[in-house]
């Protein structure tokens, strides 16, 4: 059973509260042509804030000031974000003309990243806007759910979903256009475990520790019941094992032991 707008506000708060979580999950809605998206009360950094954002950009944004934004063909700043999510009216030569230049030796090494890009994108022009917003202020159904965190956190929510079963897709790291994972999750239904690329790093300005996970909504009400199962053998924070003797330099055992021999006999 789908959950309610109310339960997946819950399921934010929740979140945040069992693992400490430094910024809002997020939820994610890609807003089909013809579809009623509901907006009054979203930014639009266009027409609001007078810039274009990139995508990974916009998930800060909401994630680290409690926003909720809505992001259209004319609030894009990165074509690659922008027609990864179905907001551009065609597909771009951008990725196969600029890649090769920028992150790639040669064309023959940039194929397979090609690749790999174009099968997580949307049907071009099959979004009319992408909805972001913090769980716990969220007022729309979600497709994915975006949470970022230390890895010991995306770990641990990584461990509940396995638990049931969920099995995070095995990852495919490109370097690059990282943001892409997430309409890839909603076309495929499957978990992704994001390690950030270069432009996440740079534009989106994700924090060097911090990697995320994207969740297809339908998991979401799995992961607290999850976390609570498995933290006999995985606790979040973590119980380091420490019950042991240390393995020290032979100088350092031997001072240890001649103290022993010396005063206690």
């Amino acid at each position: 059973m789908a959950l309610t707008i109310e339960e997946i506000k819950q399921q934010g708060a929740k979140l945040r509260e069992v693992l400490g979580l430094m910024t809002w999950p997020v939820g994610i809605r890609f807003c089909g042509k013809g579809e009623d998206c509901r907006v009054a009360d979203f930014k639009r950094p266009y027409r609001d804030l007078g810039i274009r954002v990139a995508f990974c950009q916009a998930i800060n944004i909401a994630r680290t000031y409690g926003w909720k934004l809505a992001i259209g063909i004319e609030d894009s700043y990165c074509m690659i974000g922008a027609e990864a999510l179905g907001l551009t009216e065609k597909t771009l030569d951008y990725i196969d003309r600029d890649i090769p230049q920028w992150h790639t030796l040669n064309k023959e090494a940039m194929s397979r990243i090609v690749e790999v890009l174009h099968s997580r994108f949307l049907e071009p022009d099959s979004v009319n806007l992408v909805l972001i917003s913090p769980l716990d202020k969220i007022d729309f159904e979600p497709h994915v759910v975006v949470i970022y965190g230390l890895p010991a956190q995306i770990a641990t929510i990584a461990k509940a979903l396995i638990w049931h079963g969920v099995m995070p897709s095995e990852i495919t790291y490109i370097g690059l256009a990282s943001c892409t994972l997430i309409p890839y999750s909603h076309k495929t239904g499957k978990v992704q475990v994001n390690i950030p690329g270069t432009g996440e790093l740079i534009l989106g300005r994700t924090e060097s520790h911090e990697i995320s996970i994207i969740i297809p909504t339908k998991y979401l009400d799995l992961i607290i019941p999850g976390i609570n199962a498995v933290k006999r053998i995985h606790p979040y924070p973590l119980a380091k094992f420490s019950l042991y003797e240390p393995k020290v330099p032979k100088w350092y055992e031997e001072l240890t032991f001649y103290y022993y021999k010396n005063t206690i006999g």
